[in-house]
């Protein structure tokens, strides 16, 4: 791998846009975290692929992810509900205010997708952000006293749709679908997971308030295709190049290119998924002793 002519122009380009990202709080981390994680790099090529990926970055807030979250409430959900049940939604006000004051909880439930082995509360997360929209606890799936008519299902990411059809196995989904109809309503929904998931419960309306695509991967396309805006190395080059970078900071960390490879340069407020690649949340270093990590991992 070579380090492009333009580099220099382009670090400048990217710094200065984390920087506005931060200030502006578009971003909502300090703008000295991404200076100190840059330092943990030993040459011009590794800040340099660093600094790809973060010019690529996806990055969604609790202020964002709670702002998609009422689009979807009071948009495409409410309509659904008009078009395909008996649910009376009334108005937009009518139907915001109904909700917020409990009125649909007889017919209306929300669930979080979460594992009951399951350390991580990805969609616990989410679902206590939405406490400003609805009263959650009225709304709970978990203390009904009789079936709804309708369960929303709230997480933060479908990725490789693995996490979800182990939660349905468990939450019972198939047998759920004959009596009751379930919007599953990811904050973001990665194009393979979601295939993947309505290929098994095709009687699923699967929902996300947006939408990843394969091509949002930073190795989408042919090897020997261009990296990005570089006009010098091709995906393959700067693969290679991250393995050797695997192989010197972290060589035992798994899923280096976010599980089953997918690629992703995305981060959430509260974490990474794990389709995200290991070096923007990875925590410690034997080769580097004060590694400075940039992201967490998703809890």
């Amino acid at each position: 791998m070579q380090l492009p002519n333009n580099s220099e122009a382009f670090k400048n380009i990217v710094i200065e846009k984390i920087k506005t990202y931060c200030d502006t709080n578009i971003w909502p981390f300090e703008y000295e975290q991404f200076t100190a994680w840059l330092n943990n790099f030993d040459c011009e090529i590794e800040e340099y692929v660093a600094l790809q990926i973060l010019d690529n970055l996806i990055v969604r807030s609790k202020d964002m992810a709670k702002a998609s979250y009422a689009r979807l409430l009071h948009g495409p959900i409410r309509q659904y509900l008009d078009e395909n049940t008996t649910i009376n939604v009334e108005s937009i006000p009518k139907w915001k205010e109904r909700l917020r004051d409990g009125k649909y909880s007889k017919e209306l439930r929300f669930c979080p997708v979460k594992l009951n082995s399951d350390q991580g509360e990805s969609g616990s997360t989410i679902y206590r952000m939405l406490s400003t929209l609805f009263d959650t606890n009225n709304y709970s799936l978990a203390r009904a006293t009789e079936p709804p008519k309708v369960i929303i299902l709230i997480d933060d990411f479908i990725g490789s749709g693995k996490q979800f059809t182990d939660f349905a196995t468990e939450f019972n989904l198939i047998e759920k679908l004959k009596t009751t109809q379930i919007i599953y309503c990811p904050l973001i929904g990665f194009e393979i997971g979601i295939k993947k998931i309505t290929a098994i419960y095709p009687g699923l309306n699967i929902m996300p308030a947006e939408y990843i695509l394969e091509n949002d991967s930073l190795f989408f396309g042919d090897d020997n295709s261009l990296f990005k805006n570089d006009q010098t190395n091709t995906i393959l080059d700067v693969k290679n190049f991250l393995i050797k970078m695997n192989n010197k900071y972290a060589p035992k960390i798994p899923n280096w290119f976010g599980f089953e490879q997918a690629g992703l340069p995305l981060a959430f407020e509260w974490g990474c998924p794990n389709q995200t690649l290991s070096l923007l949340y990875m925590m410690k270093s034997k080769y580097r002793k004060n590694w400075k990590q940039l992201f967490s991992r998703r809890s």
